[in-house]
């Protein structure tokens, strides 16, 4: 039988080699990730505990995720991969900079889309930053295509002063049945079982409309809505109650911009979402 250790053994060469990332601690995993992404557009760097829910949240394969290293056994990049059903989703993707060349970025993607294969998916999907052009380039060339274009919000803390109508908190029980009836097209950072994987969801209904959010001690960020008439109040209810909270919101889509626009948000960046048949 054929180990995932052996299998990515048999990846290597002389001159590179790929190892698990199931074979490295959280801490040392966030290291590496934190020196690919030192220079990078935008670095979002993690630490081990970020990391280790970044994991559990989207559902990321350690034993088909890797890190490279090069001849004198210098770990180079590291790329993570996250799966469900038939579906695998690229992530965490980064070469350390004094250690790039020698196409490490292009083997990191092509061990982790053969890897996802292999565990049974048809599709690839990933997000590169626009005017991110290497990377795009390299996507391209692995055979990604273009889906759409999605935004990374923000929002600072502020007071609501509109006037605003009624509202409810949903009961911790009916806001599975909500997302269970979800309008959108969510990336993977947004579906449904990256929600629950996350925990400290929240939720308002305004009459028959309603508005999902997560909510920690110092950020809102996830929110979810239900096909409203005037998207723009489930929005600013959220804030009406939650005035001292400072907002991030990753991965809307261009339809769901006007309102949040409304609400007071601007943009941080923007990413592209790809994807590609296995």
């Amino acid at each position: 039988m054929t180990t995932p250790q052996t299998q990515l053994a048999n990846m290597g060469s002389a001159d590179r080699s790929v190892v698990a990332a199931s074979q490295y601690t959280f801490e040392a995993l966030a290291q590496i990730y934190n020196q690919g992404r030192v220079d990078y557009i935008v670095p979002m760097p993690m630490n081990a505990r970020r990391m280790e829910e970044y994991v559990r949240f989207y559902d990321v394969a350690l034993d088909a995720s890797v890190v490279t290293l090069n001849g004198d056994a210098e770990e180079t990049g590291i790329g993570m991969l996250g799966r469900r059903d038939a579906r695998c989703w690229v992530t965490r993707l980064g070469v350390i900079p004094e250690r790039r060349g020698h196409k490490v970025g292009q083997f990191i993607m092509e061990t982790l889309l053969t890897l996802g294969k292999d565990r049974g998916a048809t599709l690839a999907q990933l997000e590169v930053i626009t005017g991110n052009e290497p990377a795009h380039r390299l996507f391209r060339k692995l055979g990604f295509e273009p889906r759409r274009d999605l935004l990374i919000i923000r929002r600072p803390p502020g007071a609501v002063k509109d006037r605003l109508p009624a509202y409810t908190p949903l009961a911790p029980e009916d806001i599975p049945l909500c997302l269970a009836q979800r309008p959108d097209q969510a990336s993977w950072l947004d579906e449904t079982p990256s929600l629950l994987h996350a925990g400290q969801l929240e939720g308002l209904r305004v009459g028959d409309d309603w508005i999902i959010y997560r909510r920690t001690a110092v950020q809102l960020s996830s929110f979810v809505l239900s096909e409203a008439n005037d998207p723009t109040v489930l929005i600013r209810c959220v804030h009406h109650r939650y005035p001292l909270l400072d907002t991030k919101i990753e991965n809307v889509d261009l339809s769901r911009w006007p309102a949040y626009q409304a609400a007071g948000y601007f943009e941080a960046f923007a990413r592209i979402e790809m994807t590609c048949l296995l």
